[in-house]
């Protein structure tokens, strides 16, 4: 049994399309559909894969252990059926004789050769940069302030919060978090087309699985569309 069909169902049962599975999980999209369509040969490692199928099955609702236990059967077939087979002897000229050891030899190289590359570019796309060192700034001596500086101190205002308004003019998945708290849980929100949301706080962040069906208002202006694809956004006063 492929696990690709019980995730597709389970899916479809949810309610929820690939994109917003994805913004969800995590999971590059076109991962998440080669796990579906059952395509092993365009996923990465097999110790990657099960960290997919654990991720998401939990946000399916459904049991990871059996699909682990069934992506390993059919890899192993899948694994089996690549195996080099020997040849006969070739000759490539009269003084050269290429012999079923050198063949089968010289095949596993390529082999290991073409894994070796596929797996740097996965890990080469998922990797992020680490932030710059920072230069610790040499603390400079405060002079103390005089009654007259004190007494003429200009008040430090008070932060404005923002009221952001989301709107959808499509059947459009969204995610919210004010000021760090999430507003609709690890789920999010499915908004049908007309749908409108009000969140107020410091700092509103926006995750939509269809940025152009997402339209966003804050405190009165008009900012149109999100921009295309699943976008994150975060609005303060200031937007």
């Amino acid at each position: 049994m492929s696990p690709g069909p019980v995730l597709q169902e389970a899916r479809r049962a949810k309610g929820v399309t690939l994109e917003q599975a994805a913004a969800v999980t995590r999971i590059r999209v076109r991962s998440l559909a080669a796990l579906e369509a059952g395509l092993t040969a365009e996923l990465p490692a097999p110790v990657y894969v099960r960290g997919y199928l654990r991720t998401y099955a939990a946000y399916l609702e459904i049991d990871a252990g059996a699909l682990i236990e069934a992506y390993e059967e059919t890899a192993d077939r899948s694994r089996r059926s690549l195996a080099i087979k020997p040849m006969s002897p070739l000759t490539a000229s009269p003084n050269m004789v290429l012999t079923a050891p050198a063949a089968g030899a010289i095949g596993l190289v390529l082999l290991v050769l073409a894994f070796t590359g596929y797996v740097y570019r996965e890990l080469e796309s998922v990797r992020t940069p680490p932030p710059p060192a920072r230069v610790a700034a040499t603390p400079l001596p405060s002079a103390a302030p005089t009654p007259l500086a004190s007494a003429t101190a200009t008040p430090v205002p008070a932060p404005v919060p923002a009221t952001v308004i989301v709107t959808a003019t499509d059947t459009a998945w969204i995610d919210v978090s004010v000021d760090g708290k999430k507003q609709f849980g690890d789920s999010g929100k499915v908004l049908a087309a007309g749908d409108s949301v009000t969140f107020t706080g410091l700092k509103v962040k926006v995750t939509t699985g269809k940025g152009l069906a997402t339209f966003v208002n804050v405190n009165g202006k008009d900012l149109g569309p999100m921009g295309n694809g699943v976008l994150t956004r975060e609005y303060t006063a200031a937007s």
